[in-house]
């Protein structure tokens, strides 16, 4: 059961990234959360995630686009891509990120080596126990990890 699938936590989530509670998540409030986690989004990057589900084209996320967001992030295709990545980054195989390998991701991922703020940021948002590594479900948990996902598809 992942956490994204009830829809309580989806609502939580919705009121948390929604800042000035309108009912609405608007690119600039996606990219607040963005950088909370490092930044590792350009906002052109934020825009296509919410086109890709903005039913009513007003540039901004209402609950049922959210959940449909949400909704396509727990696909069976993004796990296998989750996976994949996972894989891809855990170089000696233990089935833990260590801060080494996740920032030789990041650093795939941006195309230059993240700041240590961007590192500890990101870190410190999938290390969700805090015992100083990532495991497979810290990662595939996190709603930002899966965004990525999303747009590399």
């Amino acid at each position: 059961q992942s956490i994204m699938s009830n829809e309580a936590a989806i609502s939580a989530m919705f009121a948390k990234f929604d800042k000035d509670n309108n009912g609405l998540i608007t690119c600039e409030e996606l990219e607040d959360v963005f950088n909370n986690f490092g930044g590792l989004l350009d906002a052109s990057e934020l825009k296509d995630i919410i086109a890709s589900v903005d039913g009513d084209n007003d540039g901004c996320l209402n609950f049922n686009e959210f959940l449909a967001l949400s909704m396509k992030l727990q696909g069976k295709q993004s796990d296998s891509k989750l996976l994949a990545i996972f894989k891809h980054l855990d170089k000696d195989g233990d089935k833990f990120l260590t801060r080494e390998e996740l920032k030789a991701g990041i650093q795939k991922f941006l195309g230059k080596d993240p700041t240590d703020s961007q590192l500890e940021a990101a870190h410190n948002a999938l290390d969700v126990n805090k015992d100083g590594k990532i495991s497979y479900d810290e990662f595939a948990n996190n709603f930002l990890c899966r965004l990525h996902v999303i747009l590399d598809s």
